[in-house]
């Protein structure tokens, strides 16, 4: 059975995940979330909020915001080495 929230990386974890990042805090973020690339729906295995940003877990992993309404709209790709994107946040 899948989590609700995923599954961080094997090694990874959410107090890791924020020292990496530079940031307070990092959370794990419901899978029903919705997610946008552009214009069109992802299916996230992953969505961790770091600060204001959201990284999200498609194919590779994406980066974005959460508007008004709860939608996490993503700009690009950042590749799949999850250390990489974090350090560029």
């Amino acid at each position: 059975m899948i989590s609700r929230f995923g599954s961080l990386p094997e090694g990874w974890t959410l107090t890791r995940v924020a020292q990496v990042a530079g940031a307070e805090e990092a959370v794990l973020m419901p899978l029903d979330t919705p997610v946008l690339l552009g214009d069109v729906p992802v299916r996230p295995s992953l969505i961790i909020r770091v600060g204001g940003l959201c990284v999200v877990r498609d194919d590779d992993y994406l980066v974005g915001e959460t508007d008004d309404l709860g939608v996490i709209s993503c700009w690009a790709s950042y590749g799949d080495d999850l250390a990489d994107v974090l350090r560029g946040l």
